[in-house]
């Protein structure tokens, strides 16, 4: 019997929400054959540059948001990430709605009390999801890659899929940069060094003139989490780059959202104390705030420098969430 269930997802200016709902759906279709899903979103180019040819989405229908009101909406709904609900158009439905909640990802404490807490309002029963690497919450999506490609075969797929000439060079570390638009602003008058083979992702119509610096293309999802396995070095700012980046292990380095209320000062703190328990030593820390708040490139020389004595520490940070925080095992009990 076919399980049919409604994603909405409003991509504001955060195209990365659009990211963690395709992320899951992808991890959701592989594991239940019998799913088929709608997609309510507002950006249909960027869900198929996402997905492109991926024959999961074959049982994936999208709709724009604005259509939400024009269809009957499934008993099982799933909402990115707090968006606004018209409560008024579901509870004038006379069948039973699940409605799960998503939050954004957090490390407080706190949102263990949060997760899974529920309420009913006449015919919707709305279930808070909280994804976090915090025990008691709803853990992360782990959508690593089956296959363990070697730096040329992943090269050589690339340039075949996406047209590209990328040559390569084996005698230099593959560094990953996605961070905003300020840090890389700051990073690239340096980024000179013929050391390193820079892989700039998420701003396709960059100009440079660099045979060390790639501006890559809009590649797919599941293209990028792979091409995070096969670099040396990764530095991320969202939160599914981050995850994506310690599933296989690589140092990384992260850029976080610096919000006008000075919330990220406690979100470096709650990191912090996360990687704490994993033997992290005061070097890193200090890399890692200072490199949210200080001269970036200074810290970031520095990191790619030392990398190497990080390696082992991020090994034992992805094998603690791959075995501990899967997402997808506690979602699998709202399926059911």
């Amino acid at each position: 019997m076919v399980k049919k269930i409604d994603f909405y997802v409003d991509v504001i200016d955060n195209y990365w929400d659009l990211w963690f709902a395709i992320n899951l759906l992808f991890i959701m279709l592989k594991n239940d054959l019998e799913l088929e899903v709608r997609l309510f979103s507002n950006d249909e180019k960027l869900f198929k540059n996402m997905t492109q040819n991926n024959d999961n989405t074959k049982r994936v229908f999208y709709y724009d948001l604005s259509e939400i009101n024009y269809f009957e909406p499934n008993k099982l709904i799933f909402n990115f990430f707090d968006r606004k609900i018209d409560f008024d158009f579901l509870k004038s439905k006379k069948y039973e709605i699940k409605l799960v909640n998503f939050t954004y990802f957090l490390m407080h404490k706190w949102v263990e009390n949060l997760h899974l807490t529920s309420y009913s309002d006449k015919n919707i029963n709305i279930v808070h999801f909280v994804p976090s690497l915090l025990e008691n919450t709803g853990w992360i999506l782990i959508n690593k890659s089956e296959t363990n490609y070697l730096k040329n075969d992943f090269i050589e797929y690339l340039n075949n899929k996406y047209s590209l000439n990328i040559n390569l060079k084996f005698d230099k570390k593959y560094i990953s940069i996605f961070v905003y638009k300020d840090t890389l602003n700051e990073l690239l008058i340096n980024l000179n060094q013929d050391k390193n083979i820079y892989f700039i992702f998420w701003y396709p119509d960059l100009d440079i003139k660099n045979d060390n610096i790639i501006v890559m293309p809009f590649i797919e999802l599941q293209d990028y989490n792979n091409f995070l396995n096969i670099c040396d070095i990764n530095f991320v700012r969202g939160e599914n780059s981050l995850i994506s980046s310690l599933i296989c292990w690589k140092p990384t380095l992260w850029d976080i959202y610096k919000e006008k209320n000075n919330a990220h000062i406690e979100k470096i703190s709650d990191f912090i104390n996360f990687l704490e328990k994993f033997g992290f030593e005061k070097d890193y820390f200090d890399l890692f705030i200072w490199f949210n708040m200080s001269n970036k490139f200074i810290f970031f020389d520095k990191f790619t420098n030392d990398f190497l004595d990080y390696n082992s520490k991020f090994q034992t940070i992805s094998k603690y969430i791959i075995n501990n925080c899967d997402a997808y095992e506690k979602i699998k009990k709202i399926l059911n």
